[in-house]
């Protein structure tokens, strides 16, 4: 289910209040990003973390604390924390069927304006099938946690971008990316990978996003990951790492809003 929630500046201060942002600095009003009439478009299952920030469009897709997208995607996205989305990061339409004798749309399509009114002037063919039957069709992208997407990147529906990865600008993704691959290209090809296979295994492991930054390090964020690894290693095995369970916005907390 999709709610449609009228953008007020009542709805905008709450979710300031929540952390969830809509602008790269500052605070953000109506007549500034949205228009009196705009209104924000949130699935029934969605979840949004604190300190999250879409920065352009009204769709408010799941997204982790310490994300933010310059892209607009489709409502059934998952995007996990500390992720950077460049600009017009775009996803696929809909598959066509190759296999039939047309990949046009009536084949598949009836709801289409050109397809219903097709229909409604030639009664005579109304039990014709229209199937829709691509299995990636409707699939949403699934973004893992610590992903860097960088601008023009076209993303195929059904994709799941694993924790770490990189997308180089312009990059056509068809396929699942692995964690903490760099990826470019037309299609894209894995360029190398962020760090030896060793400290990659050891990342995916401990899933340091799922606790509080501040409990992992005691120091500059800026050092070598050899040595991130084993700090926060050790806080996590010791327990002295925190879990990071922040209070979501959803459909329930948002219903004061919803008409």
């Amino acid at each position: 289910m999709i709610h449609r929630i009228t953008v007020s500046d009542e709805l905008l201060a709450y979710l300031n209040e929540h952390r969830v942002y809509f602008t790269p600095f500052g605070n953000c009003k109506v007549q500034g990003r949205f228009r009196p009439t705009d209104q924000m478009v949130f699935p029934s299952n969605g979840q949004i973390e604190p300190y999250s920030n879409f920065i352009n469009g009204n769709f408010l897709f799941s997204m982790g604390s310490f994300s933010f997208t310059r892209s607009v995607f489709p409502i059934n996205t998952v995007i996990g924390r500390y992720c950077s989305i460049g600009a017009r990061v775009s996803v696929m339409g809909v598959d066509h069927p190759i296999s039939r004798f047309t990949t046009a749309n009536i084949t598949y399509d009836r709801q289409a304006i050109t397809n219903a009114q097709f229909f409604r002037d030639y009664p005579e063919i109304e039990n014709f099938q229209v199937n829709n039957n691509e299995p990636k069709n409707g699939l949403g992208v699934t973004i893992g946690n610590d992903v860097w997407i960088g601008e023009d990147v076209t993303i195929a529906r059904g994709v799941t971008i694993g924790d770490g990865a990189i997308l180089a600008a312009k990059a056509l993704i068809t396929r699942d990316v692995p964690p903490y691959a760099i990826m470019g290209g037309v299609p894209a090809k894995v360029i190398r990978y962020r760090f030896p296979q060793n400290v990659i295994d050891r990342l995916v492991e401990m899933k340091w996003w799922n606790y509080e930054v501040q409990s992992l390090l005691s120091a500059s964020a800026d050092i070598p990951i050899e040595a991130f690894v084993e700090m926060a290693g050790n806080a996590i095995t010791s327990g002295d790492a925190q879990p990071y369970n922040p209070k979501v916005v959803n459909e329930s907390v948002l219903t004061p809003f919803l008409k």
